[in-house]
């Protein structure tokens, strides 16, 4: 916070004098921008070249993929009552990354950090052993926002084509093992030219597929091993990479102090009025007015998206939360009582007479010992009377319903 107040004394020297105290100089400031709402992520008075913890990066690096969960799920619910939205539904991954690559885009641009580092207060820098660190250079800036843009497309596009084409069959004890469904042969006719190049395409494309389905499992967990084993070396500090993305592009992620935020924003301002100046410097009043109305436009998007954007993520989880409870409710309303038992099968005439004492057994009309019983009727007999009765007769002694070996099952009395 003292670097935050030096840079409003060397900025604004008799602001002291008009606002009264130190904190209405601080409010003025942050009541400007979105300041206070990027300081609120970051420790106010931070050097810059402090080592982000590993519950910031995965909070950013989950970021993300929550917001793309809340714009497919409010895509969904609108398609409800406008059906053409479905057709938004159906270019989701597109739609993501063109998100994502103008979120990441202005973000790098402006304090060298993706959209979703920006909100913890993190940017990245390039890794150097020595000195502070740097902001990217704007050929860094465009390899970074594409491979952040290509990287995630390409694996939701190979996620998707691998679940659309598997089909479960039993493995191994039974279990659920993903196979390729592959489609048939086509059966056009071979005779013509035509037929037999769409013939070569088709079978190509077959061998191509089955190929991915056999590899994409083992290519899926290298790359989630890879990923696991660098945060793992994060986390115990043995490496200053997070990602293998951020070892690629030789970039580590560092807070964003208090001051460079101050003198990002300061310079921002500067920037933006010297555009309005050369807008409003414009000979033609109606390209002047359309030209100043566009930056104005522009520079409210890029200052409410990210609060925007924070609100949709928050909405989506109020909203999830919300129908998860409101289904448990109604399905707890909903749950009938389980019905009564049926009543005991009736004893047959033909069958054995039941003793009056329920602790003898209906065959040897003695007191029942190893006791079992017919999963058909229930009535209880000494083991070895039952085994031989059920092995000669096939039904049970009293009902004589049919039975089995198979149906007898013992008792076992607690002590």
């Amino acid at each position: 916070m003292c670097e935050v107040l030096q840079s409003i004394r060397i900025q604004k020297p008799n602001a002291l004098s008009h606002h009264g105290n130190i904190r209405c100089v601080v409010l003025d400031i942050l009541s400007r921008s979105d300041l206070a709402t990027k300081m609120s992520f970051l420790t106010v008075g931070g050097d810059g070249s402090q080592r982000p913890t590993f519950f910031e990066l995965i909070a950013a690096d989950r970021l993300m993929p929550s917001l793309k969960a809340a714009i497919v799920f409010s895509l969904s619910v609108f398609a409800q009552r406008r059906p053409i939205l479905h057709k938004l539904l159906d270019w989701e991954d597109e739609l993501f990354a063109l998100v994502t690559a103008l979120l990441d885009r202005q973000s790098l641009a402006s304090s060298s950090s993706t959209f979703a580092d920006s909100l913890y207060g993190l940017r990245r820098a390039p890794h150097v052993k020595d000195g502070p660190p740097k902001s990217l250079t704007e050929q860094q800036q465009k390899v970074t926002l594409l491979l952040l843009v290509v990287v995630p497309y390409i694996r939701a596009k190979a996620d998707a084509l691998y679940k659309r084409h598997h089909v479960p069959s039993e493995g191994f004890l039974g279990l659920s093992v993903p196979q390729p469904a592959l489609r048939p042969a086509s059966s056009m006719p071979q005779d013509a030219e035509g037929g037999r190049l769409r013939a070569a395409v088709a079978k190509l494309r077959a061998v191509a597929l089955a190929a991915f389905m056999k590899a994409y499992p083992f290519m899926h967990m290298a790359g989630e091993g890879l990923t696991f084993s660098y945060q793992l070396a994060y986390l115990l500090q043995s490496s200053p990479y997070f990602s293998p993305g951020l070892h690629l592009l030789r970039q580590h992620v560092v807070r964003t102090s208090a001051r460079e935020l101050v003198l990002s924003e300061r310079n921002k301002r500067q920037q933006r009025r010297a555009q309005l100046l050369d807008a409003r410097s414009q000979g033609n009043f109606l390209l002047r007015l359309l030209q100043e109305g566009l930056l104005r436009a522009n520079y409210l998007f890029t200052d409410h998206t990210r609060n925007a954007l924070i609100l949709a993520v928050f909405g989506f989880r109020l909203l999830e939360w919300w129908y998860t409870s409101a289904e448990e409710k109604l399905a707890a309303e909903q749950k009938l009582e389980p019905p009564p038992p049926p009543p005991p099968p009736l004893p047959s005439p033909q069958g054995v007479p039941l003793p009056s004492d329920p602790s003898i057994c209906p065959l040897c009309r003695q007191a029942r010992t190893n006791p079992a019983m017919t999963s058909a009727s229930g009535y209880t007999f000494c083991y070895p009377c039952l085994f031989n009765f059920v092995t000669r007769e096939q039904c049970c002694p009293v009902t004589r319903m049919r039975a089995s070996i198979d149906s007898i099952r013992r008792l076992y009395q607690s002590t």
